[in-house]
């Protein structure tokens, strides 16, 4: 169930004039709830109707398409902003979201060094941490752990100051190239730094785990190893799991990466008895604490009992 169309401003939007029309204000969040909610033809809708104009309105376009996954869509209203009188400046921590999310190292990174060159970076501390999310996770996207620090350490350099979203783009980045040494290494920097680590950084670095186990097959203690320093990492740092964590959690003890596409593909490889047991005993103990699966989660419950009856010369036999 969608939540109700807000009548009034986002609180995230800007301080504006006090002469601002009142309308500007609602028509921008109508816009950001129609992105939201990933509907981005109603959000177009709203900035049509609308007989005013405004940055902010072509942000608030911009971040909807970037929801929406609307990605040339977007970068035409950054492009038609830019050639207007309006002021772009308003826009670039949106259009850094769009194609961070879009994997555009290249164009991320024309945009980020016109904001350096116009000495943008010299405005609010928030717009840029923003701006540079974008372009960190631009490099992320393609897995390439150097580009991310590279630009970190040059945008330390001008001036801005690194936050936690930072940090999880390289671990994103991490994840992506199955680097576990440099995930580590991450975490390790935020504490160095007094940046405090939370449970969406130690998914992003379990995620990597996994998809390394599922990769290399190294086998199930290993598996086991990497587990126990995650865990006694999260200990130290004082984070506890979550619906997420915990599905990451039950994929590297199964060694796969992906647990819907597992579920739905009948005829892929299955664990064995060891594998199955380690991750039947995490699910439970989790729901025990009070975490609340996911659906994919869910379902591997489910089914947990069958494929735990099945036995070793079973699966040697399905999978040939």
């Amino acid at each position: 169930m969608l939540d109700p169309i807000p009548q009034v401003a986002d609180p995230n939007v800007r301080e504006l004039p006090e002469d601002t029309p009142e309308e500007l204000f609602k028509t921008t969040a109508r816009i950001g709830w129609w992105g939201r909610n990933r509907n981005f033809q109603e959000a177009e809708a709203e900035f049509n109707a609308s007989e005013i104009k405004h940055s902010i309105m072509y942000s608030a376009m911009i971040s909807a398409a970037a929801s929406c996954k609307k990605f040339d869509e977007g970068m035409a209203y950054f492009e038609e902003i830019r050639s207007s009188s309006m002021e772009v400046t308003d826009v670039y921590g949106s259009v850094l979201k769009l194609l961070g999310l879009q994997g555009n190292y290249e164009e991320a990174s024309r945009v980020w060094h016109e904001i350096v060159d116009e000495g943008l970076l010299k405005l609010s501390p928030t717009r840029q941490q923003s701006c540079l999310t974008g372009l960190l996770n631009a490099a992320a996207f393609a897995g390439d752990v150097e580009l991310v620090l590279k630009d970190m350490e040059e945008a330390q350099a001008l001036g801005v100051e690194l936050s936690p979203s930072h940090y999880g783009c390289l671990l994103k980045a991490c994840r992506e190239s199955r680097d576990l040494d440099n995930a580590e290494k991450a975490l390790l920097r935020m504490r160095n730094a007094s940046i405090k680590a939370n449970i969406v950084h130690y998914t992003i670095y379990m995620g990597a785990c996994t998809r390394f186990v599922a990769e290399t097959r190294p086998g199930h203690a290993a598996a086991v190893e990497l587990e126990q320093k995650v865990l006694s990492m999260m200990d130290e740092d004082m984070v506890s799991a979550n619906e997420y964590f915990l599905e990451e959690h039950i994929l590297l003890h199964l060694g796969i990466s992906s647990l819907r596409d597992w579920l739905d593909d009948e005829g892929s490889q299955r664990p064995g008895s060891e594998e199955l047991q380690a991750a039947a005993q995490v699910l439970e103990e989790a729901i025990a604490k009070g975490i609340r699966p996911t659906q994919g989660t869910r379902r591997l419950r489910d089914r947990l009992p069958a494929l735990q009856a099945a036995s070793t010369e079973a699966y040697a036999l399905l999978n040939g």
